[in-house]
């Protein structure tokens, strides 16, 4: 497969067909996250039936929301053990998926077959160096978000001082304030979520250590070229993965109101067994296409010594 910069369309046009091409090799790699995930979530989901006896009623009867306690899912020690776990599984197995995927992505450019075999055995090879660019990410993530708060709480400590001296305009700067705080930090987010995917990568495809890994996410998005290209990226990512995720996320409601937890887990499941495995896909193309942009002979030359360290 041809290496060269694409566009946006070409990026999803590529994505969605090495996607179908190749469904049954990427849906068996995320298997690995999909078959715990789906066990946990139906644990959880046949805790949920009272929970949703009551919500029922409440939408029938408003009046039992006043007068009765709604059961949730943390009202037990089981139910918080659950969501732990949940959480934890999906912390540490999915940085193995995404980066077993994009491997797979890299044979197929290498003109070999995405095999599961093959592209765990790289990943496997690395799951120190992966586990330690976890620990580093998760402080990274804390500190964008200790900054997100500071910000917030300055901009609130302004927004009172201005409406003090000028109560007529109050409201137009709380919700100036507002939307301030809003797109000052998301824009930030998405290109640091992907500066922390493509740091994930290096790790694996690149060999590289955490740290110089980490250093290397950053510099490939957090530039002129390439931040704003990052921020349309993840936002158009973000929106097809939302719209596809609602309409299993109402067939998971009914299936929870009706009292059928096997169905409820497997809906609630389908999103990570059918749309994860693309988003991955995706995102995998995209880290391509910015090396390719960016290094050109030399990411051929990687997934050459790639593809060498593998059978054919």
């Amino acid at each position: 497969m041809e290496l060269r910069p694409l566009g946006f369309g070409e990026i999803f046009d590529r994505a969605v067909t090495l996607y179908l091409r190749n469904f049954v090799p990427f849906a068996a790699i995320v298997m690995v996250l999909v078959v715990p995930f789906a066990i946990l979530q139906y644990i959880i989901a046949l805790g949920s039936g009272p929970e949703m006896d009551v919500m029922f009623r409440v939408l029938q009867n408003p009046q039992v929301a006043r007068v009765g306690h709604i059961p949730t899912l943390f009202d037990s020690p089981a139910g918080v053990a659950a969501f732990i776990v949940v959480m934890l599984v999906a912390y540490l197995l999915s940085p193995f998926v995404m980066n077993a995927v994009a491997v797979g992505v890299a044979r197929l450019y290498r003109a070999r077959p995405v095999e599961f075999r093959a592209c765990y055995e790289v990943v496997i090879r690395r799951w120190l160096q992966i586990l330690g660019l976890l620990g580093l990410e998760f402080l990274v993530i804390m500190g964008w978000y200790v900054a997100a708060i500071v910000v917030a709480i300055a901009i609130v400590f302004i927004t009172m001082a201005i409406t003090t001296t000028l109560p007529a305009i109050a409201v137009i700067v709380g919700v100036v304030a507002f939307l301030g705080v809003f797109f000052l930090m998301l824009p930030l987010l998405a290109p640091l979520l992907v500066a922390l995917g493509f740091a994930m990568y290096a790790v694996v495809i690149e060999d590289q250590n955490p740290v110089a890994a980490l250093l290397l996410g950053f510099s490939r998005v957090f530039n002129r070229a390439e931040f704003w290209r990052a921020v349309l990226f993840s936002l158009a990512t973000g929106a097809i993965i939302l719209g596809a995720s609602s309409i299993f996320s109402l067939l998971s409601i009914f299936a929870a109101f009706v009292h059928w937890p096997l169905l409820e887990a497997v809906v609630q499941t389908l999103p990570t067994a059918v749309i994860n495995p693309f988003a991955v896909v995706l995102f995998a193309i995209y880290y391509f296409d910015v090396r390719i942009r960016r290094e050109g002979y030399d990411l051929e030359s990687s997934l050459e010594h790639l593809g060498a360290t593998q059978p054919a």
